[in-house]
C-alpha cells in the first residue's frame, strides 16, 4: 500500500516522457511540409523562367523574321527595292501614264497630248495614202488599225482588219503606219513600256 503512491508517480513521469517524445516527432513533420511548400514554389519560379525564356526566344524569333523580311524588301546596294512595271508588257494607249508622243507635240496636259498625237496620225496616213487606187468608187470601207510603239519609240506588231479582208489595201496600210516617224516612248513610273494604240479608218471613194 505505501508503495502505491510511488507507482503512481511512476506512471505519470513516463506519460509526460511519451506525450514529449510525440511532440519532438510531429516537429520535423511540419519542417518537411514547410520545405516541400517551399521546393514546390521553387518548381514554379523555374518553370515561369522557362516560359520567360520561351516567351523572350519566340519574341527574338518575330524581329529575326521582321529584319529578314526588311532585308528581302531591300536590293544589294541597301535601297528599297521598287515595285518597278514590267517592261516586257504592253500597256493600252489609254492606260498608259504618259503616252507616246511626236517630237513635233509640245508637251502639255494629257488631253492635249492625246489630241497632238491623234492629228500627226491622220496626217500621215492623209499625206501618203490614196484612196482611190485601193477601193472602188462609190463605196466606203471601214478598216481596223492596230500597232505597238516600243521602248525605243519604233512601230511594232502592226496589224490591219477589214470586212473585206483586202489584202492590196492592208499591205498598203501596213506600210504606211510603218513609215511613222520615230515616237518618244511611253511611260510608266517614269520608265519607258511598250504601248499598244487602236482606231478605225473610215475610207470613203467618190
Amino acid at each position: 500500500m505505501k508503495n502505491r503512491p510511488l507507482l503512481l508517480l511512476i506512471m505519470l513521469l513516463s506519460l509526460f516522457n511519451m506525450q514529449s517524445q510525440v511532440k519532438v516527432c510531429e516537429t520535423p513533420k511540419d519542417d518537411a511540409i514547410d520545405l516541400n511548400v517551399i521546393s514546390v514554389k521553387k518548381c514554379d519560379i523555374k518553370e515561369k523562367k522557362v516560359r520567360q525564356i520561351s516567351k523572350t526566344n519566340i519574341a527574338r524569333k518575330r524581329v529575326n523574321n521582321r529584319s529578314r523580311k526588311k532585308e528581302n524588301n531591300l536590293n544589294s546596294s541597301g535601297n528599297k527595292a521598287l515595285n518597278l512595271p514590267n517592261l516586257s508588257k504592253e500597256v493600252l494607249f489609254t492606260l498608259v501614264e504618259e503616252i507616246p508622243m511626236f517630237d513635233a507635240c509640245k508637251h502639255s496636259n494629257r488631253e492635249n497630248n492625246i489630241k497632238c498625237f491623234k492629228e500627226k496620225i491622220n496626217k500621215h496616213i492623209l499625206k501618203n495614202f490614196y484612196a482611190e487606187d485601193y477601193i472602188t468608187e462609190n463605196t466606203k470601207t471601214k478598216v481596223y488599225i492596230q500597232f505597238s510603239i516600243d521602248l525605243n519609240g519604233k512601230i511594232i506588231n502592226s496589224k490591219i482588219r477589214s470586212r473585206e479582208n483586202n489584202k492590196r489595201l492592208h499591205k498598203e496600210l501596213d506600210r504606211i503606219i510603218n513609215k511613222l516617224p520615230r515616237f518618244n516612248p511611253g511611260k510608266e513610273k517614269g520608265l519607258p513600256v511598250v504601248v499598244t494604240y487602236a482606231f478605225p479608218l473610215n475610207l470613203a471613194s467618190d
